[in-house]
């Protein structure tokens, strides 16, 4: 018999803390659905561990090992190995309440016509709740909130029709959407899917923050490329169009200057502040970042 849906994770170098994932899988109150996870070219036991824990609890699904492909390939994997028409994201350290699939299937059936389903997230560091994550909303033109609005979905809060995911092309696998390929995805689903927000907290979001100054820089020149690409959905904008993207380029710009200077690397992060200025001058936020790098340049 088809399970309803199938649970897709992906997995890299996960052996120390999958099972406690897996555990919240098993805790679900819904119980037909289907496990894949996705062992992306670890160097540990993430499969033997995968693999012992969905025997010894019954649970229907497999652990697929493949070479690595980052995050994206994995996901896209367990996508295509799914035999359920929906699909429900989470991440290999992500965490489940016991009716996260039970509330989710409630709002599909509620809602036939829907696509996809996103819930509330409760954003956990160390161990401490840091607040809570308040996907959505839904406004008429979510594709244009998510471009110029920034991201309001998370996989693991996620489910989705498979057969939407194909037609939206899955996860781009290009090197330059890696650590946004989910942002991605959420826009050019935004074209295509009827999308509801469930204001229930039904999880938790791991936090573990990018730290080093090299990998700040390398998720928001990722960032960019994503931005840039989908700028061009708009052949000829006018100039109240051209104004919502310099705002934006200015808001990651300004976050990327913020994060450098928590690190430390003054000189990178006065390149993205200069660069937040000049890109939306209009933005106090934005001179108020680049004050503020003056001040600790001057400290320094």
């Amino acid at each position: 018999m088809t399970p309803r849906v199938c649970v897709v994770i992906p997995a890299w170098n996960a052996a120390s803390f999958i099972e406690k994932t897996l555990a919240t899988v098993a805790a679900q109150t819904f119980k037909d659905f289907e496990v894949v996870v996705v062992d992306d070219g670890s160097a540990d036991d993430t499969k033997l561990v995968a693999d012992r824990f969905l025997q010894a609890h019954g649970l229907r699904g497999r652990c697929i090992k493949q070479a690595n492909k980052k995050i994206a390939g994995a996901r896209n994997t367990g996508i295509r190995a799914a035999r359920a028409d929906l699909i429900a994201f989470l991440d290999h350290d992500d965490l489940w309440f016991p009716a996260k699939l039970a509330e989710t299937l409630a709002e599909f059936d509620a809602h036939p016509d829907a696509d996809l389903v996103c819930h509330d997230e409760n954003i956990v560091k160390d161990g401490k709740l840091a607040r809570v994550s308040r996907n959505g909303p839904l406004v008429p033109d979510m594709y244009g909130k998510l471009l110029f609005d920034g991201n309001a979905l998370s996989p693991s809060a996620t489910t989705v029709k498979k057969a939407k995911l194909f037609e939206a092309g899955l996860f781009r696998e290009d090197a330059e959407f890696d650590t946004v390929e989910d942002y991605d995805l959420w826009m050019r689903l935004a074209r295509i899917c009827r999308m509801r927000f469930l204001p229930k907290v039904l999880g938790e979001y791991q936090l573990v923050e990018r730290g080093a100054s090299n990998k700040i820089v390398y998720h928001n020149t990722n960032l960019e490329h994503l931005l840039r690409d989908h700028f061009k959905n708009f052949p000829a904008p006018d100039a109240d169009v051209r104004a919502r993207m310099r705002r934006r380029l200015g808001v990651m710009c300004r976050s990327a200057a913020r994060l450098l200077i928590a690190q430390g690397d003054l000189e990178t992060a006065g390149r993205y502040a200069r660069r937040a200025v000049g890109e939306c001058p209009t933005d106090w936020k934005n001179a108020a970042t680049l004050g503020l790098w003056a001040l600790k340049r001057l400290g320094s």
